[in-house]
């Protein structure tokens, strides 16, 4: 992603105790990658200009419309930030605050802010502009919670809960002007990311385990995370495509709950259509041990999402991957009936199996697999 140029904004709107103005907004539909054409005009960027007026261009390319704005107007009061963006520091992208809705502070809610004078200038490999880059999140993580709210299971106990799309107003320097932005409203989960965890324990830039929770602890959440990732994919029809320490939040019961759909694949607006509607899909979901086989988070690089979780899972996973491997078949070998679809002869009977341990080929044995003299 390109880095941004510099900016004439000196200062973000998005400060404790300012009170925003919002109502109820239908979002547009996801575009681009496998969603419809992107419906918006390609915007000429200048990456090599010294200073970028990016309230002129976000006033000349505005959000996306859809119905006209009906209903009565609310008002979300700024307490905090989880994330705000700031120039010449991060990367961009949206903000993540806290606030009151209607200036009841028993109601506290999370808002992310999807406003494109905050997000990249532009995304050089996909050449979208800084408001296109900000509608392509707001469309598809709207979506989403649209989708996985009234999917059994799902809504407000994997997910947050989701609280509707708004939009507000924000003056500007042009007398008589003022942009919109757009807003996503969450239920505020307590509790940290299991990233915020393994920052806790680390020192150095070394990971001190023994400041880390338990192995027990730790496993447990893994666990659960793969469990609620393959709930949401099967039953709310959507993937996350994200699931990184900094996406799972763990509530101070222990439970956790996904965060962060921005990069999901909503199958209802997708052009692939989903697996459960296959003509031989089982009616069950997958295990998630076929789903991540065969998690193995030391081996590849920091880029690969599995690899994200290196600091948390067992040091022993990391010096033997294959342990990674037979936790999962620990965990969900033993036939649950009702919950996951058996493992399939073809995922049993696959021919890298036949690189693994042998300790690894009995345990897949015992669940189907063919012997290999056979």
């Amino acid at each position: 992603m390109a880095t941004p140029t510099r900016t004439s904004i000196s200062s973000t709107p998005y400060r404790e105790g300012v009170e925003l103005r919002i109502r109820k907004h239908v979002p547009p539909e996801p575009f681009g990658g496998g969603y419809r054409p992107c419906p918006r005009r390609k915007v000429g960027v200048n990456q090599d200009a010294t200073s970028v007026d990016r309230i002129a261009l976000a006033l000349d390319n505005p959000p996306l419309e859809t119905e006209p704005l009906a209903g009565e107007e609310h008002t979300f009061t700024i307490t905090g930030s989880k994330t705000l963006r700031r120039f010449h520091v991060d990367g961009g992208g949206a903000h993540v605050v806290t606030g009151y809705f209607d200036r009841d502070k028993d109601v506290v809610c999370l808002a992310k802010v999807y406003d494109g004078v905050y997000y990249p200038l532009e995304n050089q490999d996909i050449g979208w502009d800084c408001m296109t880059l900000a509608d392509a999140d707001y469309t598809i993580e709207a979506w989403a919670y649209e989708t996985m709210q009234p999917a059994e299971g799902v809504g407000a106990n994997l997910v947050p809960e989701y609280h509707g799309t708004w939009t507000f107003a924000v003056a500007t320097n042009q007398p008589g002007r003022q942009r919109w932005v757009r807003m996503l409203l969450l239920q505020l989960v307590r509790g940290e990311t299991v990233l915020d965890k393994i920052h806790k324990a680390t020192k150095n830039d070394a990971i001190q385990h023994p400041l880390l929770p338990d192995q027990e602890t730790r496993l447990r959440v893994l666990k659960d995370t793969f469990e609620a990732e393959t709930s949401i994919f099967w039953n709310a029809k959507v993937l996350h495509g994200d699931l990184s320490p900094r996406n799972v939040m763990v509530q101070p019961d222990g439970s956790v709950i996904v965060i962060d759909f921005n990069q999901a694949v909503v199958y209802p607006f997708h052009y692939w259509p989903h697996p459960k509607h296959d003509e031989s899909a089982h009616p069950l979901p997958p295990s998630p041990i076929k789903r991540h086989w065969p998690f193995a988070p030391g081996v590849g690089t920091f880029a690969d999402p599995g690899n994200q979780w290196a600091s948390w899972v067992p040091q022993s996973w990391l010096e033997k991957p294959e342990l990674a491997a037979e936790w999962l078949l620990n965990t969900w070998g033993s036939p649950t009936l009702g919950k996951y679809a058996p493992l399939s002869d073809y995922f049993l009977n696959h021919p890298a199996h036949a690189e693994r341990s042998k300790k690894l080929q009995a345990a897949l044995e015992k669940l189907g697999r063919k012997l290999a003299n056979k």
